[in-house]
């Protein structure tokens, strides 16, 4: 008896792995077929990813779409690139943010432990868990942002290379 729910369960598990690869494919098919220069392309994913890093996750869109606009980048790949932080990897990334922050300032981490109800110590509290966020977003974003711009570069000029060698061949 128990193996009807179990085995619904895993086809489930399945197709929801389905729909996960289908729609990495579809993101990655997109990015390859985005019009302008490859530098323009990468440049927007590049600003996708360091915006997708950084815990500003309500304006992560467009936040990068107006830097990218600003810097003449790819407003549609800078959008994509912000998916690096979905759903999924947010909790992680924060936690990475958080803790390359705290190296760089040498912060302790605060007491949650809450005793005084006052706004000032709210404040100095949100302050002292947003500080390092920030700052550790702002260098994790810049060390992930600055390989993500070569590669997809590189990817996108192999891809037009083989497209162009179709054409020809045809």
């Amino acid at each position: 008896m128990a193996k009807g729910p179990d085995l619904r369960q895993k086809i489930r598990m399945k197709e929801r792995w389905g729909r996960w690869k289908r729609n990495l494919r579809f993101l990655y098919l997109r990015l390859l077929r985005l019009k302008g220069k490859p530098q323009e392309v990468a440049g927007g994913v590049a600003i996708g990813v360091f915006v997708g890093m950084t815990p500003t996750v309500p304006l992560h869109t467009v936040l990068a779409v107006l830097i990218a606009l600003i810097l003449k980048k790819s407003k549609l790949a800078a959008a994509l690139g912000v998916w690096v932080a979905n759903p999924f990897f947010l909790p992680f990334i924060y936690l990475l943010d958080y803790k390359v922050g705290q190296v760089l300032t040498g912060a302790t981490p605060p007491s949650l432990a809450m005793s005084n109800f006052s706004v000032p110590h709210l404040v100095r509290l949100g302050w002292d868990i947003s500080y390092p966020l920030l700052l550790g977003g702002t260098v994790t974003g810049l060390l992930c942002a600055i390989p993500s711009y070569f590669i997809t570069k590189r990817i996108i000029l192999l891809y037009q290379a083989k497209r162009r060698q179709r054409k020809e061949s045809s």
